[in-house]
């Protein structure tokens, strides 16, 4: 979310202007309800608050956004005295129109008491202005803690992305060198391209680059496995999916190499690799489907449910709520699913 001269929170939008004109009337509220002594002198004193807050801070919001255009300041304390100052200043010269209409109507309502009038304007305006600021200020740098500890979170759960092929990998490579060099040439492609993908730093990649890691990953494994063991059925409508969508990295490709690894590999015939990628309107719906190992060969459950443990984690981090991992299972069957929102 974009700050405002530092660290305000976007207050230049049409929703957050609303957020503002409905907490200036309520404070408006609160000013009449502690000064008036019946319901009649409680509407006057709604009237001439709700204008004088209102005016005040809407002329306010509206300079500072102006300002935040064309200025950054260099610290918070500037910003902090450049928001007062702006506040300060329409406060001021609220009081003085509204000293005019007092004057028109009955300057004996301040009972004299100009200076006290301004003074008290000023004061309450200056002291509300710091409570609020203060509040924000507060309020960004936890949020800004929170973003860093999700960051390292991520960073730690990103660095335990990385295929444990790579030694088989390497091995199915050498074994190619002299029986087939233009398979193993377009083998170590491959897997330059999908180490680089495991080491890229970005936080997001699109759909296209995804599911070109993926394949290209397949592509290894049916080397490794050989294409009697490994059968790959993709169910996804080319003309319909989002390709360009920003998802998070390693997203797909771990959860099929789980498949291959934990329900493919250990059976000695081999079996069939389902994905599915589906378009669900606002969200884009992801499954991975596999046969069961054999029941004698569970070694590995262990590192499976690492693994999808660490995927609900990476996903709860980069989407919140918004993303779901569920996994269901069947005598003959494991299938993992997702879905995650577009942004």
């Amino acid at each position: 979310m974009s700050k405002t001269l530092g660290y305000l929170p976007n207050i230049c939008g049409p929703q957050p202007l609303l957020r503002i004109v409905a907490a200036a009337l309520f404070l408006a509220t609160i000013l009449a309800l502690a000064a008036a002594d019946n319901v009649h002198e409680f509407m006057v004193k709604l009237g001439l608050n709700a204008f004088f807050v209102l005016w005040v801070t809407l002329s306010s919001v509206l300079t500072l956004c102006l300002i935040n255009r064309f200025y950054t300041p260099p610290s918070n304390k500037i910003s902090t005295l450049l928001i007062t100052t702006v506040v300060v200043s329409f406060t001021l010269l609220a009081s003085i129109i509204g000293l005019f209409l007092i004057k028109n109507n009955s300057l004996d309502e301040l009972g004299g008491g100009v200076a006290l009038y301004f003074l008290k304007n000023i004061v309450i305006s200056l002291v509300l202005t710091l409570v609020v600021l203060r509040y924000l200020y507060v309020q960004g740098q936890w949020e800004a803690s929170v973003e860093a500890d999700s960051y390292a979170k991520y960073e730690a759960l990103q660095s335990r992305m990385r295929p444990h092929f790579l030694f088989n990998s390497l091995n199915t490579v050498a074994h190619l060198v002299h029986k087939d060099p233009v398979q193993a040439e377009e083998a170590i492609l491959d897997l330059a391209d999908i180490m680089r993908t495991t080491l890229d730093r970005r936080n997001r990649i699109s759909l296209q680059e995804e599911l070109d890691v993926t394949m290209r990953y397949l592509r290894m494994e049916g080397l490794r496995l050989g294409k009697r063991r490994l059968t790959v059925v993709w169910d996804m409508d080319r003309n319909t999916l989002p390709f360009d969508m920003q998802i998070l990295p390693l997203i797909l490709q771990p959860l099929v190499e789980n498949a291959i690894y934990h329900g493919i590999q250990p059976r000695k015939e081999g079996g069939t690799l389902g994905i599915s990628l589906y378009d669900a309107g606002s969200h884009l719906a992801v499954s991975v489907t596999n046969p069961l190992s054999p029941s004698g060969a569970s070694s590995h459950q262990k590192g499976n449910h690492i693994a999808q443990e660490n995927m609900k984690n990476r996903l709860h981090l980069a989407y919140g709520d918004r993303a779901n991992l569920q996994i269901q299972k069947t005598p003959q069957q494991y299938r993992v699913s997702f879905s995650i929102p577009k942004e």
